[in-house]
């Protein structure tokens, strides 16, 4: 039998959200990007949001924040809320093109009472409005190999025990830290590392990499959405890949594909919503922000994608009604990041890092590509 952790207090939470929206229903345009994970959002709280008499206007992009600043410089704001990752929160927030937030303000209080404490990792900035927390790992065709199955960030590179392709994303970030910790570089050091070691260090990495890529036991497929890994691995093109933690997850679930995740080295990275500077609709805002963070809707979106949210009550609702994935039968909370047993050897994404190297990295890491 299913334990129920939010009865009598939960329902008169509910019923007092709903009754405010109902009070003052709003018309929001919200911005994410696409795939399971928006498809979390508009399942886990958008559905009950216009259920109670609101309108979202749903946008996808593909991430990154041209389009935002288009947007606030021209004066031409159609875009009230996205969906940006922590680096990309942290530059807008900077740059102003985001609204600061009050968190007190937005977040419906958990049965507890509590509400910025019930955030599991604090913000980095004004502006961020926290969402889920996810992770950066790698997956293997546990049809490939017999016998011994990887289970370390340095088997990705192991050739000679797991020969194959590695899918990779062709993007920096992710790649430098997986080869550094693959290197031997402790995972709570690589950002220390990076920082002190400059031009060298992401020179270390790439050179890892380069080994990988030239291996004729090995070899690097490099992949831009991310529905290609789970697709890469299932079709037998690589044996490996980096990727998503959730759409791995869906992957096995949904298509029963021969995918087992490897935990060991996790890259944790948290998404967020970020108010777009100058919205015409910044009260719809603010109760699409309270409703779609309250506890019972956020932890919602894990029926969907295991994504872990970022308010700790959320988390134990999900753990004391499990199975809780939207198939009644899976249980969502061992492919959590927090996880403890997944925790064990991880990194949280180093957010200052790559606010203020992007550009240089990307510029040689382009450069290395087009060498390969």
């Amino acid at each position: 039998m299913k334990r129920n952790s939010t009865p009598l207090a939960g329902t008169a939470a509910a019923v007092l959200i709903a009754a405010t929206c109902l009070a003052q229903a709003t018309e929001v345009n919200v911005t994410s990007t696409g795939g399971s994970y928006q498809r979390s959002q508009e399942l886990g709280y958008g559905k009950a949001y216009e259920k109670l008499g609101n309108k979202i206007n749903w946008n996808v992009y593909s991430g990154g924040l041209g389009e935002i600043r288009t947007q606030v410089e021209s004066g031409n704001v159609t875009w009230d809320v996205v969906d940006v990752n922590s680096a990309e929160a942290n530059t807008g927030c900077a740059e102003g093109i985001f609204e600061k937030v009050d968190l007190k303000q937005i977040t419906e209080p958990a049965l507890n009472g509590a509400t910025v404490d019930d955030y599991q990792v604090k913000r980095t900035n004004e502006c961020s409005v926290g969402t889920v927390l996810y992770s950066w790992d790698f997956a293997y065709n546990d049809k490939v190999f017999s016998g011994e199955q990887p289970a370390a960030v340095a088997d990705y590179f192991d050739t000679k025990r797991f020969p194959g392709k590695r899918g990779i994303w062709s993007s920096p970030t992710q790649a430098i830290e997986l080869a550094l910790m693959a290197d031997g570089v402790a995972p709570k050091e690589v950002y220390r590392y990076l920082e002190e070691s400059g031009e060298a260090g992401v020179d270390r990495a790439l050179a890892k990499l380069k080994v990988l890529h030239d291996d004729p036991n090995g070899g690097l497929v490099f992949w831009t959405g991310g529905a290609e890994p789970p697709e890469l691995l299932a079709k037998g093109e690589v044996v490996m890949s980096t990727g998503w933690s959730g759409r791995f997850f869906n992957a096995v679930v949904k298509e029963n594909a021969p995918i087992k995740q490897v935990w060991d080295g996790q890259i944790m990275d948290f998404q967020n919503f970020a108010v777009v500077k100058g919205t015409p609709h910044l009260d719809a805002v603010k109760a699409f922000l309270k409703f779609a963070t309250s506890t019972d809707q956020i932890a919602e979106t894990a029926r969907y994608i295991p994504y872990a949210p970022w308010r700790k009550s959320a988390v134990d609702k999900i753990l004391a009604n499990e199975p809780w994935s939207e198939d009644g039968k899976t249980a969502v909370g061992p492919y959590l990041s927090t996880a403890p047993d997944n925790m064990k050897n991880y990194i949280e994404m180093g957010v200052d890092y790559w606010q203020n190297h992007q550009d240089e990295v990307t510029e040689r890491w382009t450069a290395w590509k087009a060498g390969l």
